[in-house]
């Protein structure tokens, strides 16, 4: 792992992202279809089965209050000359329980493990920018949603890499008269199968597209308006209200911003901009989960944030954070947050996490010395 002192400002990740564009750019895109090994194939030799307790777990405790984690640092622990990975972009959970990381190494663009971290498939070669990762049920099926920026395209998949669409950056030609300007980050899909696109990338604007893959509108833009963007890392489907609203990671704005599915800012929260201790300018959020069935579902309104500069934040309801995982203990004062301090070893550049039904949490990160996904259990409150 990288240590503190080497994290990168933000205009370090910004052209380091760009740079990394232009180096896949280079690389051959040509490489078709998915090679799935059997999900009863031989655990890879130097890998390890962390579902013993014992010196297998790293063990350091992160976070406050209620959502305190001990860290399972090699819980998706691979052999990397089998299953090697460059980023670890993307991760969530399919309909048959197992956790789906999505890397940029077009060897294995997916792995697959149980909750246990017990190896069950690699797959998928296409995507050698891949980055943003989604799974959405239809009509009983896993579709998997994966954003390239690279390619510059949204593709839907079945669950065994078979292509189902692919939005590609010709529907979007009218919008950029240079399409090198446009680099999908991810997407996020709609209960009514609408969605919307982030060029987090290139030119920050959140595009709208209706079910049948026709585009809508498009907003957000370069800038530092309330409605402009700074790199729209990601964006989200919000239903905790029980109406959908479309949640952008405003990662260089360091700010969420909740808008209705017309492109109308509803609000906004500032995650700080304060400088802290490394030198960081604010946490620099990346990526949503939202915690699904914890708790006989009290706390299903909270969220978890991955934020690049190693913390996760823990939103609840109201939108305060209540948790720093990987960093010192929020602290609000006259209803403004303030600097948040990272104070952990386990995290490096969290890119994405998803909180599963018992609150555990499981983290890919991205150029952090190419590290498997990550568990961290969530402590009971006498834990």
């Amino acid at each position: 792992m990288i240590s503190n002192q080497y994290r990168l400002s933000r205009r370090f990740l910004l052209s380091r992202a760009a740079s990394m564009l232009t180096a896949l750019a280079s690389a051959s895109a040509s490489v078709m279809g998915a090679e799935v090994i059997a999900a009863d194939a031989r655990k890879p030799s130097g890998s390890q089965d962390n579902s013993k307790s014992g010196h297998e777990f790293d063990g350091e405790i992160l976070g406050q209050g209620a959502f305190r984690y001990r860290a399972h640092r090699h819980w998706g622990l691979l052999d990397p000359d089998h299953y090697p990975v460059r980023d670890c972009h993307g991760i969530t959970e399919d309909r048959a329980g197992r956790v789906v990381t999505l890397t940029n190494h077009i060897q294995n663009n997916l792995i697959a493990y149980s909750k246990a971290g017990v190896f069950h498939a690699a797959w998928e070669n296409r995507f050698p920018g891949a980055h943003g990762f989604e799974i959405t049920d239809q009509h009983g099926e896993d579709r998997y949603w994966i954003t390239d920026h690279d390619r510059q395209v949204v593709s839907m998949c079945t669950s065994d890499g078979r292509e189902l669409r692919r939005l590609d950056s010709e529907v979007l030609k009218s919008k950029y008269p240079d399409m090198t300007k446009y680099q999908p980050t991810n997407t996020a899909i709609m209960p009514d199968g609408d969605f919307f696109v982030s060029d987090g990338y290139g030119s920050s604007f959140v595009h709208h597209f209706d079910p049948e893959w026709r585009y809508i509108s498009s907003f957000g833009g370069e800038g530092d308006g309330p409605t402009n963007f700074d790199c729209p890392h990601a964006v989200w489907i919000d239903t905790r209200s029980g109406k959908p609203l479309v949640l952008v990671c405003d990662r260089g704005h360091n700010m969420l911003k909740w808008f209705s599915p017309d492109g109308e800012l509803l609000r906004i929260v500032k995650l700080t901009d304060a400088v802290d201790s490394d030198g960081q300018s604010g946490p620099l959020p990346a990526n949503v989960a939202q915690f699904g069935g914890y708790r006989g579902g009290r706390l299903n309104d909270h969220l978890a944030i991955a934020c690049l500069n190693g913390m996760i934040l823990i939103l609840d309801g109201a939108d305060h954070v209540v948790s720093v995982v990987g960093g010192k203990p929020p602290a609000y004062v006259d209803g403004n947050l303030l600097g948040l301090e990272v104070f952990n070893y386990t995290l490096n550049h969290p890119h994405d996490v998803y909180a599963d039904a018992s609150g555990a949490l499981y983290v890919a990160q991205w150029w952090s010395n190419q590290t498997y996904p990550i568990k961290l259990e969530l402590l009971s409150q006498s834990g």
